[in-house]
Order: structure tokens, then sequence, then C-alpha cells
């Protein structure tokens, strides 16, 4: 990482801790970006900086510390191409349903020094924060992301691209935490997910007539999709994780404790 990158990622820690310390601030994600797309515009919050665990309960750290490339901006900017990841992982997008894209971002792992590290073996265990809302006593409410119609309970899904290039889809469960101020309510949205590597993460909704919906999932359906090929042919196997609510669609057969 160059000094500059380095010096930047200081900065932005110790920006986050300032926040952290004034809880209407706390985890949140940073101002949404905006992709053009032949002429579609996506807007989404970047999945900042997550904390999580290993496999042996050591807390570590993830950090967006590259911009999306090209490539990804392009995926996620058009909806037609993440329902095909979503059809390729064995998941069925009915007509009416729609795909939206809440957060994304390219995360690596860091150490105190703000370096990226590698993943340890076994993965990582990581709450991702996509959005939070604060309710003011005086009637005034904030939003950051896309969480209309998410409820604690509700089913996000989870894209991740791998470093052979291919998507795995994960189910994840939203979580809420509610923080009670003398003048406001702040609630932060969250999903926890299981990585053995780390890239591109996107953090999408369905939605049908207004509401969250869960996707029909063909069982026997074994598929990937490579990012330069939406059709791709490639088999894989469907596991279940080792974090609560946490369903992986994969190109690899995997243990579901070691990963391996």
């Amino acid at each position: 990482m160059s000094k500059i990158k380095k010096a930047a990622a200081v900065v932005a820690a110790a920006v986050l801790c300032m926040s952290m310390s004034i809880g209407v601030f706390a985890s949140s994600p940073t101002d949404p970006e905006q992709i053009v797309n032949d002429g579609k515009t996506l807007t989404f919050n970047s999945i900042w900086m997550s904390e999580g665990t290993d496999k042996d309960g050591n807390k570590v750290t993830a950090y967006s510390m590259e911009d999306l490339s090209q490539e990804v901006k392009e995926i996620l900017s058009d909806e037609e191409k993440v329902k095909d990841i979503l059809y390729e992982a064995g998941y069925t997008v009915e007509d009416g349903q729609e795909v939206k894209v809440i957060a994304a971002s390219d995360l690596e792992l860091v150490n105190d020094r703000w370096e990226e590290v590698e993943v340890p073996e076994g993965g990582v265990d990581l709450d991702l924060t996509f959005g939070n809302n604060t309710e003011y006593k005086s009637g005034y409410k904030y939003t950051n992301g896309d969480i209309e119609g998410l409820k604690e309970g509700d089913t996000v899904y989870i894209l991740h691209q791998k470093d052979d290039g291919t998507w795995e889809v994960m189910e994840g469960t939203v979580k809420v935490n509610r923080y009670d101020y003398d003048n406001y309510t702040y609630s932060r949205y969250y999903v926890t997910a299981h990585f053995d590597t780390l890239s591109p993460v996107a953090i999408i909704k369905v939605m049908s007539n207004g509401e969250v919906v869960v996707l029909d999932k063909n069982e026997n359906y074994k598929g990937t999709i490579d990012v330069n090929a939406a059709n791709s042919a490639n088999k894989g196997e469907k596991v279940k994780g080792e974090t609560s609510k946490i369903v992986k669609t994969t190109a690899e057969k995997k243990s579901p404790k070691t990963g391996n």
C-alpha cells in the first residue's frame, strides 16, 4: 500500500474513532457513492469498516482500502446482472421482484497499523454495517442507507467476489442495535457473515410491492457465476456456514467448520 493510501487510512481511522465517541455517528457508513453506467445511476453506501473475530475468537478489522473496480461497479449497477448472480447460485427471482444494492465495498483485513493482512486460516466472521437510523424526540428522522422496509430478522443477501473472479451468495439475517439517548434513538443495521477470503462484497435486499421478501431456492441447483461470464456453466455446491442463519452457495465444496 502506498504511503499516501496508508496516511489516508490512518486519518480515516482517527475520524472513525472520533465519530464513535458520539452515538449518532457510531458505525455509520460513509456518504453514498453514485455509479453511472450506460445511463443508469445506482446509489449505495460503502461497507466502510467492519469488525469481527477469527475462529479462535481474536478480534479482526476489515476496511475498504481500495475503490471497487469498474468491472464490479458495472455489475452492481445492472440489476439483471445481479439477478444472474442470484440465479446461478440457485435462487429464483420472480417477475415483479426488485433487487436493490444496499451497500458494497472492496474489503481487506488490516492490522493495528492499518496495513493489509491475510485472512487467517479458518476465516473470519464479520459484522457488516449497511445503514442506520436516528429518530429525534422532536419528530425529525435521519436515515443513512437504503434500509426502507427492513427490520430485525429479515433476510438480505451478501454477494462476495472470490479471488478467482467467481461470486458466492450468502443469506444473512438483519440485526439491529438500538441505543437510547436523552433526545434521540440511534439504530444500527448490520448482518454477520463468514469469509474465507476478502475482496468485493455487496449487500442486497429483494423487494416486492414495497415489502422485503425471501427468494425461493432450488435446493438441488449447483452453480457459480464468473464476473466476466454472466451465464457461466461452472458447477458448485451449496453448503451451510458456521455463522447463524448463513447459507453459502459457492463454486467449491467446503467443510462447514473449517472452510477447507
